[in-house]
């Protein structure tokens, strides 16, 4: 059996801080990602057969893109609360099988 050391209060940290990255990412993707999509509504491309041509090629890899960037972003701050939770039920576990064991072996001295 191997065995795991952990620091609760630098890994609950770390998944604080991975969580808090991923909401920025969702919200760059509001913020820039919106304005990456009303710029290219406004087809700067040009509407002639070239531009229409480029607008046929273009839009699904954008609209791509930014459903990416916010799956992304969701996934992160996924895994930071995943980490958080994961800290928590160790530290409990862990406090949960010390507390058993001095119950157990208390009166065995």
């Amino acid at each position: 059996m191997s065995e795991l050391w952990l620091d609760p209060t630098l890994a609950g940290g770390a998944g604080r801080d991975l969580a808090s990255a991923g909401e920025h990412l969702r919200e760059l993707r509001s913020d820039a990602g919106a304005e990456l999509a009303a710029m290219s509504g406004a087809q700067p491309w040009g509407t002639d057969d070239m531009g229409r041509a480029f607008e046929r090629n273009y839009r699904p890899a954008e609209e791509q893109f930014l459903q990416a960037w916010t799956a992304l972003g969701s996934h992160v701050a996924g895994l930071g609360d995943a980490v958080i939770q994961a800290v928590r039920e160790a530290t409990e576990a862990d406090l949960h099988a010390s507390v058993r064991v001095e119950h157990t072996y208390r009166n065995r001295r």
